[in-house]
């Protein structure tokens, strides 16, 4: 996903466009499975749309075959992902597509999934019109999430952090900071409801004492809420978070540490560092972890390596040289310059806060050079 550009404008084709969007409506409840929709149509009509909930649930192809009912026979299904071609908790599609008489599919990007492939192969071997998009990028940004994960067995970590305009988390040692305003509320809300799971450290955790649950405008609790995890290297606080009753929520631990009675504990091995961490949260089906970091957690995944994304929230006040540092690693490179290690790639303002949002810097893109 996106926070500001508008991934769906870059897609032409009306049929497409509308599966694309279909497919958005399962973000943040289809895990560990990828997002799907699917439109069924008889030359410029639609007769049957549907997209993928919930794992476990009919897949967005069955959704809109349904939907189609006998209008199915000789349309052309438009479809975000290559059909699965395999026999999981419910049917394939490439077979239901297929018995339902389709004449012609369209197909935004493949499936790389070795477990599901062939779909697209099977479907020419009915005889149907098979096509790819040209350019699978907005499919491929839509889930890659899911992608990152089928490739390396692992969440997509996306790390946020307010930030004043200074450069810190926070105001003062050991206290609960409220930095940035009602813009960052709303961009908060929208990133967790997005993700699998949402976790804070352990010195957060017992600072702030977080929900960290998804709210509506009007501060009721949403029907669907992401895992809530406390992730500590020697131990958790009796945080509310842990018996609120408002979802799951666990505290992710290195074998041998203690944690409060009562509290679901998620063991990982302390000596692979944050990889082991977030391979116990893979277990779980996590695909995308919001991470909500202070100074800590935040170096932490940069001297890693282990996130894929950070939002800067910046607000619009200064904390001065007393309050603590927003990153307390080591600095990369030894020469009086700057090595960059994030690169930007989206910004904007939301409410009274702005927003930039960052990437690990490509292998082949260059430094920053001196300037003359």
């Amino acid at each position: 996903m996106r926070v500001f550009d508008d991934v769906a404008s870059l897609i032409h084709d009306p049929m497409l466009k509308r599966a694309f969007e279909l497919a958005e409506m399962g973000r943040g409840t289809t895990s560990p499975n990828p997002l799907v929709g699917c439109v069924i149509a008889q030359d410029e009509e639609i007769v049957g749309e549907g997209y993928h909930s919930y794992a476990g649930g009919p897949h967005a192809e069955a959704v809109a075959l349904a939907q189609a009912g006998p209008r199915a026979a000789g349309a052309t299904a438009y479809v975000t992902l290559e059909p699965c071609n395999h026999f999981g908790k419910t049917p394939p599609c490439s077979e239901t597509l297929v018995s339902r008489g389709i004449a012609g599919v369209v197909i935004g990007m493949s499936d790389p999934n070795p477990v599901a492939v062939g779909g697209s192969v099977r479907l020419r071997e009915a005889g149907i019109e098979v096509e790819f998009e040209v350019d699978p990028t907005p499919y491929e940004i839509q889930n890659e999430a899911w992608l990152h994960f089928v490739r390396s067995g692992r969440p997509f970590v996306q790390v946020k952090t307010a930030v004043t305009l200074d450069g810190h988390a926070q105001i003062e040692h050991g206290r609960r900071s409220a930095i940035t305003g009602d813009g960052a509320r709303s961009l908060t809300m929208r990133l967790r409801s997005a993700a699998d799971a949402v976790m804070v450290g352990a010195s957060t955790a017992e600072i702030d004492d977080p929900a960290l649950v998804v709210r509506a405008p009007d501060g009721t609790p949403a029907a669907h809420q992401p895992l809530r995890v406390v992730l500590g290297r020697s131990g958790v606080a009796d945080c509310t978070l842990f018996n609120d009753g408002l979802g799951r929520a666990v505290a992710l631990l290195p074998e041998g540490v203690e944690s409060p009675a009562g509290v679901e504990v998620v063991r990982f091995d302390a000596a692979g560092g944050l990889d082991a961490a977030l391979a116990a949260l893979a277990e779980l089906g996590v695909t995308r972890l919001l991470v909500e970091a202070g100074p800590g957690l935040l170096s932490a995944f940069i001297e890693e390596k282990m996130a894929q994304e950070f939002v800067f929230i910046h607000a619009g006040g200064f904390a001065g040289s007393e309050a603590p540092p927003l990153y307390v690693g080591s600095k990369d490179g030894d020469s009086a310059a700057i090595v960059p290690v994030l690169e930007p790639v989206e910004s904007g303002i939301i409410g009274s806060d702005a927003v930039s949002v960052w990437r690990p810097v490509s292998p082949d893109t260059g430094g920053n050079e001196k300037g003359d």
